[in-house]
């Protein structure tokens, strides 16, 4: 659907364009190139890379992305299309893998869910969203903002929302906060 809306609304541009008799009209490579990357971000909507995944000789990536789903999305069960390591092989490290769900409304519920691997075996792996180089460039560079807002005021919460470093008051969670069900202690 977003592609869909995204393609309708180039079209439209070039359309107007024309009618219009605009000296800046697009031309049509210029239109096949605003196609073209609207299917890579289409494309890139439902990816996702999964980081810490154990890797091993002879290992059947797809076996363990879907074992990895499983514990992570136990009510619905994305269909994964394809999935594979990034990069070459560095003895003493694990490549990321890549993997590619059949929609990005399946990628977007795996980054949601990806918390519940927390209390699993697999606590060190990390899922995040595909993202170009010029992406993670600005990514990284929010993520040492992160970092020295965290250490310069422990007392707020931090967290990057919308490619900004927002802070706010941190609140007790509801476990840590007393019962009221307990009765007050009255012994002196």
């Amino acid at each position: 659907a977003d592609l869909q809306t995204t393609v309708k609304s180039k079209i439209r541009s070039f359309s107007d364009l024309v009618k219009a008799g605009c000296e800046d009209k697009m031309t049509t490579s210029q239109v096949k190139a605003a196609v073209k990357s609207a299917v890579k971000d289409d494309d890139r909507r439902k990816m996702v890379m999964v980081f810490g995944l154990e890797e091993s000789a002879n290992e059947v990536v797809r076996e363990k992305v879907n074992d990895m789903l499983k514990i992570s999305c136990s009510t619905v069960h994305p269909i994964v299309s394809d999935c594979h390591r990034v990069g070459g092989v560095v003895t003493g490290s694990v490549r990321p893998v890549k993997v590619k769900l059949h929609s990005s409304e399946a990628a977007t519920s795996v980054l949601r869910n990806g918390k519940n691997l927390r209390g699993t075996r697999l606590i060190r792996v990390f899922i995040s969203p595909d993202r170009t180089r010029e992406e993670r460039e600005e990514r990284k560079e929010l993520v040492v903002l992160l970092r020295e807002k965290i250490t310069t005021d422990p007392h707020q919460y931090h967290f990057i929302s919308n490619g900004k470093v927002c802070s706010r008051k941190r609140t007790p969670s509801p476990r840590m906060q007393p019962s009221s069900s307990q009765p007050p202690n009255t012994s002196e």
